[in-house]
Order: C-alpha cells, then sequence, then structure tokens
C-alpha cells in the first residue's frame, strides 16, 4: 500500500511515532556549513566510479589525469577549512561499518547516524552521510583500479581482501546501474532539501499549511536517504568482507534496485511539492521586488539584501582576499551592478575592467563599488565557465551564478531589459536606480563618469569636442602620451589591401620631407575581415597598428558613444559628433579606406576617405618644403579647399588670451594654411565706460 512522500515503506499507524523519533534527534545549532562543497566531491567520487574507470587501469597519462582532477582540487583546497565536516565524514563511515559488523538492523544503525548528526541542518546530515559512503566505496575501488599496476595498491587490497578482482567486476557489473541509479536520486533529494532550506522562506511564513507539508516532506526523505545509505553501504561492505565467495550477486542487484525504486519514487514527490512551494515564494519575492524600487529606504540594505541575499548571508566574492561577505559591505555606497550572462565577449570585459581599474577621478567621499552579476541563460550550456570569468573580474561577485534567485532573474530580465548583453544598473546610497544601464557611459569616460548618473552623462557630453583624444580615449597608453607630446597622429581604417599599402607608400614618402605622423591602423567595424587585414599589416610592416583587442575595443566604444548619444536625444541628421560617429561605424567597405588626422590634444581634427585620401597626399608631397612650414594637418586641410598659390594670405583673427590656446593649431579659415602665433598688447582703458 503506498502513499504519497514515501510513506508506503512502513505501517501508516507508526508513520507519526517514527516522525517523532526522527525530529527528537534533530537539535540544529546556530553555527553553519557550506554542506553543498562536501556535496559536490561526494558527487565527484560517486559518477566518476564506472566500470570503464576500473576495467581501463593505468591507461591514461599523468597529464590527463591531473587535468581531470583539477576541479576536485580546487574543492579539495577550499575544503581544508571545514574540518569538523571531515570528522563527521570519517565518524559516520565508521559508524556504519561498525554497526553492521554487529549485525544491527539498518533502522537501528540510521537512529545511531540520526542522533550523532543532530546539531546539523537535514541537508548537511544528508551531505555527510553520502560523503561516508562515498569515502569507503571509493576507498576499494580505488584500491581496485591500481592493485595490478602499484605495489602499495596490491598490498592494500590483500589487507582488504580484494584480490579477486574478477569477482569484484562482476559484481559491479550486475549492479553498478542500479547503485548509479540509487546514488543519483539520494544526491538530487539532497540537493532539493539544500533548496529548501536557502529559500527565502520569510516571504511564505503566511502560508502555515504549505510550509508544514514541505517541511514534513523533507524529513521523511531525509530519514530515507540516510537509512537507504546506511543500508547500502552494509550490503557493499558485507560483499566484500566475504571476499565474494558466498555473495548472492544477482540477490545483491535484485536489493540495490528495490533501494533505487524506493528513493526514486520519494524524490519525485519531494521534488513535485518543493517546486511548487518554491513558486510560491517566487511569486511573492517578485512582488516585492517592483515594489521595492518605489519606495523610500533610509540606506540600500534592504534592496541589496533582496537582490542578492535571500539564499545565502554571504552572497559576494572579495575579488582579492577571495572571502565570502555580505551586503553589509555595501552600505550607503554607491553600488554598480554589472549584469552579463556567462557567455560575454573577452573584448567587452576588458574594455569594463580597463575602464574602471581605479577610481583615481573619484574623491574619497564619493566612493563607488561594482558587483559582477551573472545570470544563467538556458541556452549556455557549454558555455564559458564561471571559474574562468571569475579569475579575470576584480570587483566583488556573487558567490555562485545559482545563488540568483529566480524572482531576481526574471526582474531583470522584464523590468531591466537584460537580454545577454552586459549592462550596468547604478544604484545610489540609498538603493534607488539613479542609471538603468551605465555601460556606455563607463565604455567612454570609466570612472570619470561617476556618479553614473544621466545627468552626469549628459554634462560630460556637453564638455566635450569631436577631437583626437575622444575617439582613442585611454585605450592605448602610447597614443596618449603622443598626444599629450603633440604628436601628429593619424588613424586609418580599410580592409582593402591595395589601398593599405597605396596609402602607406605615400605617407613614407611625405615622411623622407621631415614629417613625422604617426600612421596607426585601425580596421573596420567588421571584425573578422579586420583580423585578416591586421595579420597582412603586420606580416608586410606597412605601418603602425592596434592591438587585435584595442582594435576591438577601440570600436565598442565608437559603438557605445552613438548609443550615449542617441539615447540622450542627439540626432545623426542634425547633430555633428553623432554624424561622425556613425560615419565611421557605417563606413562602406567599397569606399577604400578612411584617414583621421589630428595634431595633439587639438580640437582640430581632419578626415578624408577613399580616394580622396591618395589624390591628397599626392598633392602635399609635391609641395616641398612648404609642407613643413604647413604641417601634415594644415597641408592636407589646404589641399582641399583651393591649389596652393604663390600669393600671401592677409587673413589674420584677433583672440582674446587663454591658457587654452598655448599650444593649439588654428587653421587661417581663407587659404587653409596653419596659422602663426602673434602677440599682440591692447590697452585695457578702452574698455572703461567713458
Amino acid at each position: 500500500m503506498q502513499s504519497e512522500g514515501g510513506s508506503e515503506y512502513i505501517l501508516p499507524g507508526y508513520e507519526d511515532i517514527l516522525m517523532k523519533k526522527i525530529l527528537q534527534t534533530h537539535a540544529p545549532e546556530d553555527c553553519q556549513f557550506d554542506a553543498s562543497l562536501l556535496l559536490d566531491l561526494t558527487e565527484n567520487i560517486f559518477f566518476n566510479i564506472t566500470m570503464s574507470s576500473v576495467l581501463t587501469a593505468g591507461t591514461k597519462s599523468l597529464k590527463e589525469a591531473v587535468r581531470e582532477d583539477k576541479r576536485s582540487e580546487q574543492h579539495a583546497k577550499t575544503f581544508n577549512n571545514f574540518k569538523e565536516l571531515a570528522m563527521a565524514v570519517h565518524h559516520m563511515s565508521y559508524e556504519m561499518i561498525q554497526q553492521k559488523s554487529r549485525d544491527c538492523p539498518s533502522n537501528a544503525t540510521t537512529n545511531v547516524v540520526l542522533e550523532a548528526l543532530g546539531k546539523h541542518q537535514w541537508s548537511t546530515k544528508l551531505a555527510i552521510v553520502l560523503a561516508a559512503l562515498a569515502s569507503s566505496y571509493g576507498n576499494y575501488c580505488l584500491v581496485m583500479e591500481f592493485c595490478l599496476t602499484n605495489p602499495l595498491a596490491l598490498s592494500l587490497a590483500t589487507i582488504k581482501g580484494l584480490r579477486n578482482s574478477m569477482k569484484l567486476t562482476t559484481m559491479l557489473t550486475h549492479g553498478s546501474k542500479a547503485l548509479m541509479h540509487l546514488l543519483e536520486k539520494m544526491v538530487g533529494v539532497t540537493k532539493c532539501v539544500m533548496e529548501f532550506e536557502i529559500l527565502p522562506l520569510q516571504y511564505g511564513s503566511l502560508d502555515y499549511e504549505a510550509m508544514a507539508m514541505m517541511k514534513t516532506q523533507v524529513h521523511k526523505a531525509s530519514y530515507w536517504v540516510i537509512r537507504s545509505s546506511v543500508e547500502c553501504a552494509s550490503q557493499i561492505t558485507s560483499m566484500i568482507a566475504s571476499g565474494f565467495e558466498q555473495a548472492n550477486v544477482p540477490l545483491a542487484a535484485w536489493e540495490l534496485w528495490s533501494l533505487a525504486k524506493k528513493i526514486s519514487y520519494i524524490y519525485d514527490g519531494l521534488r513535485k511539492k518543493f517546486n511548487a512551494f518554491s513558486q510560491q515564494i517566487e511569486r511573492k519575492v517578485h512582488l516585492r521586488l517592483l515594489n521595492l524600487f518605489e519606495e523610500v529606504h533610509v540606506d540600500n540594505h534592504d534592496v541589496l539584501y533582496t537582490l542578492f541575499a535571500l539564499k545565502d548571508d554571504y552572497p559576494l566574492r572579495h575579488s582579492c582576499s577571495e572571502e565570502k561577505v555580505g551586503v553589509d559591505v555595501l552600505r550607503n555606497k554607491v553600488v554598480m551592478l554589472f549584469i552579463s550572462s556567462l557567455d560575454i565577449d573577452a573584448e567587452k570585459l576588458l574594455l569594463t575592467t580597463q575602464q574602471l581599474q581605479n577610481k583615481s577621478h573619484t574623491r574619497s567621499l564619493e566612493t563607488y563599488e561594482i558587483v559582477w552579476v551573472p545570470i544563467v541563460l538556458s541556452e549556455e550550456v557549454g558555455k564559458r565557465p564561471y571559474s574562468q570569468i571569475l579569475e579575470i573580474i576584480p570587483w566583488y561577485s556573487i558567490t555562485e551564478p545559482s545563488k540568483v534567485s529566480t524572482s531576481v532573474t526574471k526582474f531583470i530580465q522584464e523590468v531591466w531589459h537584460f537580454q545577454g548583453d552586459p549592462m550596468m544598473v547604478v544604484l545610489d546610497s540609498h538603493g534607488k536606480v539613479s542609471s538603468v544601464d551605465a555601460f556606455d557611459m563607463v565604455a567612454i569616460w570609466g570612472s570619470k563618469a561617476y556618479p553614473f548618473t544621466i545627468s552626469r552623462e549628459r554634462q560630460l557630453w556637453e564638455e566635450e569636442s569631436w577631437s583626437m583624444k575622444l575617439i582613442l580615449g585611454n585605450i592605448d597608453p602610447l597614443l596618449s602620451y603622443w598626444m599629450e607630446e603633440g604628436k601628429t597622429v593619424c588613424l586609418y581604417g580599410s580592409n582593402d589591401l591595395e589601398w593599405i599599402r597605396e596609402l602607406t607608400r605615400r605617407m613614407k614618402d611625405i615622411t623622407e620631407d621631415g614629417i613625422l605622423p604617426e600612421l596607426i591602423f585601425v580596421g573596420s567595424n567588421m571584425h573578422e575581415q579586420t583580423r585578416k587585414t591586421l595579420a597582412r599589416v603586420m606580416e608586410e610592416k606597412l605601418s603602425r597598428y592596434m592591438s587585435h583587442v584595442n582594435i576591438s575595443i577601440f570600436w565598442l566604444r565608437l559603438e557605445s558613444m552613438r548609443s550615449s548619444r542617441l539615447r540622450l536625444g542627439y540626432t545623426i541628421e542634425s547633430d555633428f559628433i553623432t554624424q561622425e560617429i556613425n560615419s565611421l561605424l557605417t563606413f562602406d567597405a567599397r569606399s577604400r579606406g578612411w584617414l583621421i588626422v589630428s595634431e595633439g590634444t587639438s580640437t582640430e581634427i581632419l578626415k578624408l576617405l577613399g580616394n580622396e585620401v591618395l589624390e591628397s597626399l599626392s598633392l602635399v608631397q609635391s609641395w616641398g618644403q612648404r609642407v613643413r612650414k604647413l604641417g601634415i594637418l594644415g597641408a592636407l586641410s589646404k589641399s582641399l579647399a583651393t591649389p596652393l598659390t604663390t600669393e600671401p594670405c592677409d587673413y589674420s583673427i584677433a583672440t582674446p588670451y587663454t591658457e587654452s590656446l598655448n599650444g593649439g593649431v588654428v587653421i587661417c579659415k581663407k587659404c587653409k594654411s596653419r596659422m602663426e602665433k602673434h602677440i599682440m598688447y591692447l590697452c585695457g582703458a578702452q574698455n572703461f565706460d567713458q
């Protein structure tokens, strides 16, 4: 006779008595343990014990073994901090063997285990018991794997009575499928219990009936996992201890299948109830989030807690110390949430980290922190592992992507419109959203954009002009140095190799006349073609060039500039800067190429397209010594206006002195030559009122 949740395995009248006995042993202490790591190690043992691993012992190279065990070694390193759990695992392993040697029934041994683990949470109890089973069984299998090639393993096998490897192989062959199914379901139940314990139960406190029912299911499921682990350990130990001579292999396999069926039924019932219960909780959390950002808060604690700490009191990882910390470290600070999928472009990640690598632009009282919030999308199976990105991120980060609540993920996607591309949501010190996406601001100005508000973004654009400094930003320190030194910097882009060869040839001819511009290749917005063209530029040593990464960053910044200006209301039709940005981003490869020229930090900038570039350079070269006086910028500007004449130009302009004029370049509006600077003194008395 069956009843829901696994109680079919005991008499109905005895169920209440059994549950009371189970709860009498349960007296959890305030000290909490991270049992998820222990379960990870246990899974690694369980699901690496396969027939192929035993039968192909010694066939793998040492290099392969080290690579496969890298994750386990990392877990083991972290697990050294959990000595108490390790001692509990060892003690449980001993108890399970001892009880079998005393012929104690499984229910009696289960009670002993429950009493010994009374101070732990249910998920921790299950993780310890499964780890004890994995430890004992893993030891036997490890000895068997190496006993034919390692003298030490052979001696241990002899002591344990494991010399008859063929009989062990026969037993494993008959029972491996049942055993793996049983272990899989027991691990599934344990994970389900873990998930239940980290649910934000405060949001379900009013639903007493659902809460009570779920807790009852957890208690029953935990009992049967522990009891099944005891029976499983007992059976395996019995067969190994008997030397397999007296073992009834078919009967043992049947008993394993029986256990597997029991736990499978329990798991299905628990998972079904847990899903229904967690959905209730998630709906309430989602409603809370919708109202949370409309409320006025004293500080940002409630907002950050609801976003990240519902499942874990220490949801954040510090990049330097690698310690787990709570959201209190962000209290009263501006917090920038760097939200991305695990499939984030390396260039976008590098651009962001590079722009925010220091906070030198912010004053000491204007503190902000950055938190990486990874959102796992369903289609990201097989994408870049979370741990690889974690090694690059220099900020706070969520300790595990799974620690982000489903409701929070849904809110980020539906309300903040996250669709996969990285975005940066900025919360002020009170938890209010000051910018729903500051990614463009960061890409263009970095920390200078603090506090990353829309008003600050508009202010920064009002201070900008179309210049080489704006175009390049701080992508390449050498280019920044050249601009500060007043050098002429020429950027060019094209995927037409013939055009590039001709451009660089003519530029070298001008260089021979004493003009020394720095010509740098930056490719185009068509990244794959640029990669191939860059390889040829490097191979033929045609000119200087940015690295492929910096070229990608260059174009990403331009895209952010266009996005930022369009969002602020600037239009391509009426705004000059937006026009220039858009023309580079939408450059047609059929037009062959483009060239941008500027001198130092001057706001004077010249752009030439296609054949216009080559024609102007040919004309400039023919001017000979005059080019030295005009400079490459002045010469190219003059070539676009009127032909060079021998007649002197009488155009002049008087400009009030300001410090910004020092080192600046001014082009004559009449003949397009570079204007010389003269000093004129004007008596200030004429400005007084008579």
